[in-house]
C-alpha cells in the first residue's frame, strides 16, 4: 500500500524539508520548495520503468443482442429443430426410441422461446405470432409423441 503514487518518498522529502522550512523566513517559499522537490521526484519516477502502474485498458466490443434478435435467434433454432425431427419421423432405419431426445430438446426449446417472448413489446406483435405458433407446434408434437401417436 505504501507504494501506491510514491507515498512513503513523498513524506520523506517533506519530512526533510519542514525542517528547511522552519529555518527559512517565509511559509510560501516553504510550501514551493516542498511542491517543487515533490514534482522533480515524481518526474524523475516517470522517467525509470514502473511496474506497478497499469497502463490504459481497452474495453472488448460487446455484441449487445435486443430481445426482438434473442427471439428470432431462438425460433430459427426451434424451426430446424422442427425439420431435423421431422426427417428422422419419416425414416424408417431410426427408431422411436432414437427421436426421444430430440424431442425433450423440442420440448425445453418451445418453453424457452415462449419465456422469452413474453419480454417482447407491442412493437413485435409479427414475431411474436411467429414464435408463438412455432412454440405450440413444437410443444403439440412433444405431445403427440408422449401419448402415442406414432406407435
Amino acid at each position: 500500500m505504501t507504494n501506491i503514487n510514491n507515498i512513503q518518498s513523498i513524506t520523506q522529502i517533506i519530512d526533510s524539508q519542514s525542517t528547511k522550512v522552519s529555518k527559512t523566513s517565509g511559509q510560501a517559499q516553504g510550501f514551493e520548495s516542498l511542491l517543487n522537490s515533490a514534482l522533480e521526484k515524481t518526474q524523475e519516477s516517470e522517467k525509470g520503468i514502473q511496474t506497478s502502474e497499469l497502463g490504459e485498458i481497452s474495453a472488448l466490443d460487446f455484441d449487445i443482442q435486443t430481445i426482438s434478435s434473442i427471439v428470432t435467434d431462438k425460433t430459427d433454432k426451434l424451426l430446424t429443430s422442427l425439420e431435423s425431427y421431422a426427417s428422422k419421423l419419416d425414416d424408417t432405419n431410426v427408431s422411436l426410441k432414437d427421436i426421444e431426445p430430440v424431442l425433450e430438446e423440442l420440448n425445453a426449446d418451445a418453453a424457452s422461446l415462449l419465456e422469452e417472448t413474453l419480454s417482447l413489446g407491442e412493437d413485435d406483435q409479427n414475431l411474436i405470432d411467429i414464435a408463438t405458433s412455432t412454440a405450440v407446434t413444437a410443444k403439440t408434437e412433444y405431445l403427440k409423441f408422449q401419448r402415442g401417436d406414432y406407435l
